[in-house]
């Protein structure tokens, strides 16, 4: 698999599949996310709890989880069902300044925990509230500074796989269980 900056991973969590071992915390978590998105969201399904962005050919992402930060997709995610998509209008140069912008805002940064219920009580108005974006949110602002989408608060982890799978400006990178072979090989 060939991963490039830009490109949207969307994850969930499987105590089954963690490498470092069950985490029932994570689970819980994952869980009333996912949960909250079924409630709300347009299809009533809800696979995907967790969103970030590529930020770089070797994996290294951009995203938010108890703080803003880097770390390798594969060392993060193996064994982990994923989705990633592509925007086939993504402009590198585009990407990077975005990155650049946002890292500096961001990065080490608290994450804003404090809107994860929001998004189970009262969905419609996260999109007027503001501060700073949970992770969802954090992948579609990448979008948004590259001129691609037209909007990012209120953007739900299952909003963004509903993107990559419906609108016709994206294309599915890879869905599966994602493997170390995958991530080797570059197949």
């Amino acid at each position: 698999m060939i991963l490039k900056p830009g490109d949207i991973v969307c994850t969930t969590y499987s105590m089954e599949h963690d490498p470092d071992g069950p985490d029932l915390a994570q689970q819980v978590l994952s869980l009333g996310i996912r949960t909250g998105q079924c409630i709300n969201d347009v299809d009533g399904m809800a696979i995907y709890t967790h969103t970030f962005i590529i930020t770089d050919e070797s994996g290294r992402t951009f995203e938010t989880l108890w703080t803003y930060r880097s770390q390798r997709i594969g060392r993060a995610y193996a064994g982990q069902q994923v989705l990633i998509g592509r925007h086939k209008n993504m402009a590198i140069e585009k990407f990077y300044i975005a990155h650049e912008a946002l890292h500096k805002k961001y990065a080490g940064r608290r994450y804003p925990a404090w809107k994860i219920p929001l998004f189970l009580l009262a969905p419609r108005l996260i999109k007027y509230l503001p501060g700073k974006p949970v992770c969802s949110e954090l992948t579609f602002r990448y979008l948004y500074r590259c001129g691609l989408v037209d909007h990012w608060r209120g953007v739900t982890p299952s909003y963004v796989a509903d993107a990559i799978r419906r609108w016709r400006d994206f294309e599915i990178i890879y869905e599966g269980r994602l493997t170390w072979k995958q991530l080797l090989d570059g197949s």
